[in-house]
This record gives C-alpha cells, structure tokens and sequence, in this order.
C-alpha cells in the first residue's frame, strides 16, 4: 500500500503521551513513509508534540476536529466516554480534507509494532472494513456479551460505498449514544461493532495471531522469538494492544492488572514496550522538564465487567492484586 492511498490515525491525551509517542515511534520505525495523524485531545499534548517536530505527522487540535455534533453531545459524556464518542469522526474526518487518500487505518494509542503490516493489507485485500476479533480464550466466550466480538483498537476503511457507510452510521451511532456502562446491547463505542458480519459483506474479518494482540487472548497462544521478532503461534507479531498498562512511576510499570502473562510475553513484548517507555519519557522532559507521569491513566482503558459477574467482586479485588505483584516491572 503506497504511502500517499492511506494515512494511518490515533488519538490520545497527555495521560497516554508516553504510548502515543511509543506508538509512533515503533510504527513509523517499520513504516518509515507512512502518514500518521494525531489528534490532541489537549493543549499540552499538541504543543509538546510541536515542538518534537515528529517526522511524517500531521497534528490535528481538538478546535480544529471538533463539529457542532460533537459540541452539541460533549457536555452530555465524561473524558472518556468523549474520546470514545470522536473514534468514528476521526477517519471521516481524514477522509473529508484527503479526497485522493483511499484508505484509513485507525489505532489505538497504546498500540506497539513488532514488524510491518505487510501481511495485513494482504488479507485485507479488496475489502472495505477490516477489523480484528477480540479472540477471548475457551471457557470466556461469554465475554462477548460484555465486551464484544470485536475490539475497535485496530481498524481500515476503504473509501468506497460500504467503507462510508460503515464510518457513517458509527459515528451517528455514538453521537446518540457512548456511555461507560452495558445499556440494550451497547458499550462505549465497541459493541456497535457486533453487527457489522450481518451489515457489510464486504468486511474482513483478520485471521492473523499477530494483529492487535492482547493480554485478553495472548495466554491461550505461545510467544516466541524468531531471529529478532517476536511470534505469536507461526504469526510473526504486527502489532500489541498494551490493555490496562499503567505507568506508575518513570521507573516503575504495572503490567496487565487481571491478567496472567508468561515469562516469554514479558521478555519479547513487554521488556521491549518499557524500554520504549523510558526512552520517550527522557525525550519528552527535554522539550518539557515541567512534564511528569500523570497520576491517573485510565482514560482508555475498558474495565473487563466479566470478572465481576463471573466470581464476585472479592475475588476480583484479589485476582486484581495477586496479578498486579506478578506483572509489575522496575527497571
């Protein structure tokens, strides 16, 4: 896919700073002529990133994105539920100022290549959607009920009838309704995504391990190290989706609070992440020595239900703090 049909696209705040950045840098590290633009959901995070003069992006401020829709239903949702309400305007908005660009790839902020996506625009092929299932392991297909068959952390759209009117009806979809809790079959913006198989048949569905790989599937797949990249299964590793990772200090990381992780995920994907982490982090005090990890992170993060309702609040509370002693890293 040539550099001038697609531009890639993200969203974050001064909260996820270090993973937008990492994010960048590991994409454009296998992506050396693509376009990435990135939305600022706040002054600091436009003005730092300004100043970075990032090589092949495009910043785009929240008063040049926003629309009287969103204005409009703004005041109605929290931070998050906001975010969530944009991920759909985002590519549209892309679209509407490129007419020649094709397609938009959507990522999520805490997303980290490992290789090129090469193999991804192969399966995808001549589609009009891509999107990747949440792959939840045997014995938690339920989850889907709660968190939905699909994950919105990576996505393409074609410019062509079905691609459109994909972007369209989500976008009016959470401008109608995003809300940080289960209500008719809705969740934020994921669950929308649930009736996409029987809407557009033109919808791909990926079938590689190595794409949005996550800390909700990756126990039930064996990670290895092949020359110099990681492998999930024969799947080289495209890209991980680094769900509920916290950055507690500059020096401290809490890996995956509710999760197991093997020894080989921490040392291929995780060791790699914190080293990126720390590297951003020195980047980002040299333009900004006032900057600091901010205390909450939790803007992005889709707090899995099903262990509540799976066990009981107590054992989640324990489940909680018996992974939070086994994931967390000091370098």
């Amino acid at each position: 896919m040539t550099g001038k049909q697609v531009i890639y696209c993200t969203y974050f705040d001064q909260g996820y700073l270090l993973k937008g950045l990492s994010l960048y840098s590991s994409f454009i590290r296998h992506h050396p002529s693509a376009s990435l633009w990135i939305l600022c959901f706040d002054d600091s995070t436009y003005n730092i990133l300004f100043k970075m003069q990032l090589k092949n992006v495009t910043l785009v401020s929240l008063s040049q994105f926003e629309d009287p829709l969103l204005l409009a239903v703004k005041k109605t949702r929290s931070l998050v539920e906001y975010y969530w309400t944009c991920t759909p305007s985002l590519p549209l908005y892309i679209f509407r100022r490129n007419p020649q660009v094709q397609f938009v790839c959507y990522l999520d902020a805490d997303l980290y290549f490992f290789s090129d996506l090469t193999p991804v625009w192969e399966e995808f092929a001549k589609g009009s959607i891509y999107t990747v299932e949440h792959r939840f392991p045997p014995g938690q297909e339920d989850r889907v009920n709660t968190s939905g068959r699909f994950n919105v952390g990576f996505q393409i759209f074609r410019r062509d009838k079905q691609g459109l009117v994909c972007l369209r009806r989500w976008r009016r979809q959470c401008l109608d309704w995003c809300y940080w809790r289960h209500e008719d079959g809705k969740l934020g913006d994921q669950l929308y995504l649930n009736e996409w198989p029987s809407l557009y048949s033109n919808l791909v569905i990926s079938k590689n391990l190595g794409v949005n790989t996550a800390p909700w599937n990756i126990g039930q797949y064996s990670a290895s190290l092949k020359g110099d990249r990681p492998y999930i299964n024969d799947d080289k590793l495209i890209c991980y989706h680094f769900h509920q990772f916290k950055i507690t200090s500059p020096l401290k990381f809490d890996f995956a609070s509710g999760y197991y992780l093997s020894f080989p995920v921490k040392k291929y994907i995780y060791t790699p992440y914190v080293q990126e982490l720390r590297l951003q982090y020195n980047r980002v005090k040299k333009i900004d020595p006032s900057f600091s990890v901010p205390s909450s992170q939790t803007s992005f993060v889709k707090i899995p239900q099903w262990a509540s309702k799976w066990a009981g609040p107590l054992f989640w509370k324990i489940v909680q703090s018996t992974a939070k002693k086994r994931n967390t890293f000091t370098t």
